[in-house]
């Protein structure tokens, strides 16, 4: 999805553990609500084209306090994850919550696609949790805050108009972890199940 996203869900690969074992073959119920998320393949290509990060770079090359050390241009990209995941809310937060509704009323029989379902959901909420109800932010100004070593609550509340408690969940639930686990064998899954190895993909990713 966006940066944010997949860096996010880069860390979670690390922590995920071994690969699991072969997927299981999809009977014509799990076929049919395969099909019905590969329709909704295109609202995930759209939140995926949210990846651009010419904005981000923009905003840093001319941000004070990277200009004084450059060194810090990579700090400030990780202190600046929750603010990617906010935009992402705040651009896309109704396609997110549509397809979140989607997982919700599926009923798999396959237990690993019911696992992967309600990871998925997990995930979802703990993305749609950094909603600032369409507060614009300033990325220099918030990776100002973030990088001070100073700033409080109080100081990440005001760049961000999230609860800054909301940051640690990012790195400690292991809703991301759990989906990233599952995804292999769900892309071998929908692709058994009849859907394109690149719209199997964009579902898995």
């Amino acid at each position: 999805m966006t940066r944010a996203v997949a860096i996010v869900t880069a860390l979670a690969a690390l922590t995920a553990g071994a690969a699991l074992g072969a997927a299981p073959s999809p009977d014509s119920h799990d076929r049919a609500l395969a099909r019905a998320l590969d329709a909704k393949v295109q609202t995930f290509r759209e939140i995926a084209a949210q990846s651009d990060d010419s904005n981000l770079k923009q905003s840093l090359d001319k941000c004070p306090v990277i200009e004084k050390d450059p060194g810090q241009a990579f700090a400030a990209v990780f202190a600046l994850l929750p603010a990617l995941l906010i935009e992402l809310v705040n651009d896309h937060g109704t396609e997110i919550r549509g397809l979140r509704g989607t997982f919700v009323g599926m009923d798999p029989h396959s237990a690993l696609f019911r696992k992967w379902t309600a990871a998925e959901v997990s995930s979802f909420d703990l993305i749609l949790q950094f909603d600032n109800h369409g507060q614009k932010i300033d990325l220099c100004e918030a990776a100002t805050v973030m990088l001070d070593k100073k700033s409080t609550p109080a100081d990440i509340h005001r760049v961000l108009g999230i609860d800054p408690s909301l940051l640690a969940q990012l790195f400690t639930s292991n809703a991301s972890s759990a989906a990233t686990k599952l995804d292999p064998q769900m892309r071998t899954f929908f692709i058994a199940a009849g859907l394109s190895a690149k719209d199997a993909k964009i579902l898995t990713s």
